[in-house]
């Protein structure tokens, strides 16, 4: 490929029906899709779904970028990794951006060599992918039926958003949630990162008999999260306080976390999910892929990161159903709280 060339289009997604967190309500979501198309033809497309309440930069930032874009867009065949990070090092501080133009670099790569992402990045990815379901913000009568609903359509992990000014709100909710599910339903706590560490300390004592899997971004920082940890019986996982490989080292090394939390659009791409992913691994901490609510396009390389984790966790995939229309139709639906990649 001598040369490439670049182009892209703006979208917007509407949900269903807002979604109710601690830190917003989502009605839903817009971002860019980049294309990138070679001298010899090809193209690859890539999602950049900005979210700056959860860590990327703004749609203005990214929207600002594109116009003034200035990319020496380079692959070196025999190491390809290393020559897309150097080609993208200019938008390291814009992840949702960066995660577009490699999502489209990788795909086009994939059409050039006619390889796929797994040879691209030696990666083995399993069939069957887990997948949890999300209640977010409802009153705890209708937090139990939501999940009685999950529960019937397959999904045996269900996460619940807290993190309400009144933690009594939230304890209802999730001790609902728990009583409609029963004990083999595992069940994942969101708090966003809203409570301080004597609250949480405080919270997590009265959710212990509830038996969550874990509790994840209770506090805002590392420094919380290794007081916390020693305060609690349940497991704690990271998500916001993850936005860059540095901040998943310092986690991994000071033991600060069970499980990380990876959002490929917030962290800038799958290169440094999968590097990060492995690195977590090999030290015996737990990986959890999500999606960030982007378009059909970028979730489908969260599909791609989730079925190379070597533990049969859950992931947070099924994001789709939450708008009225995606982009594309979903190659990868959820059946019976599973993504089956067998007839990919």
């Amino acid at each position: 490929m001598k040369r490439i060339d670049f182009t892209c289009s703006s979208y917007c997604l509407k949900f269903k029906k807002p979604f109710e967190t601690s830190t917003e309500i989502i009605e839903g979501r817009k971002g860019f899709l980049i294309y990138l198309k070679s001298d010899t033809g090809k193209t690859g497309v890539g999602d950049a779904a900005p979210f700056p309440e959860f860590g990327s930069e703004s749609y203005t930032d990214a929207e600002n970028a594109i116009k003034n874009i200035k990319l020496n867009l380079k692959v070196n065949f025999q190491d390809i990794e290393t020559s897309i990070i150097h080609s993208l090092s200019n938008l390291d501080n814009l992840p949702a951006l960066h995660h577009g133009f490699e999502q489209a670099l990788l795909n086009l790569i994939s059409k050039e060599k006619n390889i796929s992402l797994n040879e691209i990045l030696n990666e083995t990815s399993k069939k069957d992918i887990k997948v949890n379901a999300v209640i977010g913000f409802l009153p705890p009568e209708e937090s139990a039926k939501e999940a009685e609903s999950l529960i019937n359509q397959g999904y045996k992990t269900i996460k619940i958003k807290a993190g309400r000014s009144n933690f009594e709100e939230d304890y209802q909710c999730i001790k609902a949630v728990r009583e409609a599910a029963g004990e083999k339903i595992n069940i994942r706590i969101d708090v966003n990162g809203k409570w301080t560490l004597k609250e949480a300390v405080n919270n997590m004592r009265s959710l212990e008999p509830i038996k969550p899997e874990y509790v994840e971004q209770p506090v805002k920082n590392i420094i919380n999260f290794i007081q916390l940890r020693n305060k609690t019986s349940i497991p704690l996982a990271a998500d916001e306080s993850i936005r860059t490989a540095k901040d998943a080292v310092d986690f991994i090394q000071r033991k600060a976390a069970s499980v990380l939390v990876l959002k490929p659009m917030m962290l800038g791409g799958i290169i440094p999910v999968l590097t990060i992913k492995n690195v977590a691994e090999k030290a015996g901490i737990k990986v959890v892929i999500t999606s960030s609510f982007e378009s059909v396009v970028g979730r489908s390389m969260a599909v791609f990161a989730a079925s190379t984790v070597k533990e049969n966790v859950a992931h947070g995939l099924a994001t789709g159903d939450y708008f009225e229309k995606d982009l594309f139709s979903n190659p990868y639906p959820v059946r019976n709280g599973i993504i089956s990649l067998a007839t990919h």
